[in-house]
């Protein structure tokens, strides 16, 4: 399996295709801290071979930069199907919704993807104070 693409967002559907606005962010701008963010998305691609099709663990979390959740981590199943007829590859695709997450400080984060135990996605986020 190879991450085709990986960001952050502020909103993302996927129906067939993915839709996604405000794309690749790396920072959170507060005024104050602790700071308290709406809600943002992670949007990812995998493409997988004929082998590696099936259902997969995936893991995300949200951590600071002492390695502490900052929201519960995120279990569910990714289901990469089968190629298409005369394909060698197929995709899966991944959208987790962060909701009204609360920054205790400005620091260095990162959201992790792993699937089936392999660390696939590593993003980094920043909550700094307004610039200028």
């Amino acid at each position: 399996m190879k991450v085709d693409f990986a960001f952050l967002c502020d909103h993302a559907e996927i129906s067939g295709k993915i839709n996604a606005l405000g794309i690749g962010f790396d920072t959170i701008y507060a005024k104050q801290a602790p700071a308290r963010h709406p809600y943002f998305f992670l949007v990812a691609q995998i493409r997988a071979s004929i082998a590696e099709a099936g259902d997969k663990e995936l893991t995300v979390r949200l951590i600071d930069e002492d390695g502490k959740d900052l929201t519960p981590e995120i279990r569910t199943v990714m289901s990469i199907s089968s190629p298409r007829q005369g394909r060698l590859e197929s995709l899966g695709r991944i959208r987790i919704g962060f909701n009204n997450v609360e920054f205790p400080r400005y620091a260095n984060c990162s959201v992790h993807a792993v699937i089936d135990g392999h660390e696939m996605i590593r993003i980094p986020l920043s909550i700094e104070p307004p610039k200028g």
